[in-house]
């Protein structure tokens, strides 16, 4: 199928609407938990401590950064998020980003609250729009995967994986989601410089899938890190090989 793409705004309008994005975004991180954005000496939390509940676990020019690529490419159709987060934050950003939103959440109440959230936010209920969908289970579930499916028939633009971070939970999201991801689209995952044992895996999981070791193509991946254990890194979709079955087994 073939991808719509928008308009490319000049480089002072883009520059515009970037401000203008970010000013929304920061008036909605100030205003959920404790108002900030993850911060650029953030360490990851061991020994069943909880972290912090910042406004938007993302820092704030690793997203910026990628807002910035995200609009210079033009491909704003639908994403597909996994993880919602603890206050939906990267949802709403999407949403001012994209004409559509699927994001998979295994918490019923983290929805539900997000959805008041916004309506706080706006001042009006405004997830009758038909522009955000949520997908309530667990991502590798049978039952929310064939649900994604059906609601993502058309194909998505970006696939942001940011779920559970153990090596096989992102190989599982990976394996599961990324064939939705239409030739030239963005397949995402943040989080890529954590490391700790038994707990984050996606930097293994990159390298194995970057060399080719996951299934025998290599990508070539790209990365946005401001900071020392976050960071976005991604690939382009490239035409999906049906010459024949690869091992996928990790």
């Amino acid at each position: 199928m073939a991808t719509k793409t928008a308009n490319r705004p000049t480089a002072g309008r883009r520059d515009k609407r970037i401000s203008r994005l970010m000013e929304q975004l920061d008036a909605w991180v100030c205003r959920h938990g404790n108002g900030k954005y993850e911060q650029g000496d953030w360490v990851p939390m061991q020994d069943f401590m909880i972290p912090d509940d910042t406004g938007i676990q993302q820092d704030r020019e690793e997203i910026k950064e990628f807002i910035e690529l995200l609009l210079s490419r033009g491909r704003l159709g639908t994403v597909l998020e996994i993880g919602l987060g603890y206050f939906g934050s990267t949802h709403f950003l999407w949403r001012l980003l994209f004409e559509r939103v699927i994001t998979i959440e295994k918490s019923h109440e983290r929805v539900r609250q997000f959805g008041t959230n916004l309506r706080q936010f706006h001042g009006r209920w405004v997830l009758d729009d038909h522009r955000s969908a949520f997908i309530l289970g667990l991502s590798h579930e049978t039952a929310t995967v064939g649900k994604t499916y059906q609601c993502a028939s058309g194909g998505v633009d970006l696939l942001f994986i940011d779920g559970d971070h153990q090596y096989t939970s992102v190989l599982t999201d990976w394996l599961l989601y990324s064939p939705l991801v239409k030739e030239g689209g963005l397949v995402a995952f943040h989080d890529v410089a954590l490391t700790v044992q038994g707990q984050y895996g996606v930097p293994e999981f990159l390298a194995r899938l970057a060399s080719g070791a996951i299934d025998g193509r290599p990508r070539q991946f790209h990365t946005i890190r401001h900071t020392k254990h976050l960071g976005i890194a991604y690939y382009a979709q490239e035409p999906l090989d049906t010459g024949g079955m690869h091992d996928a087994s990790g």
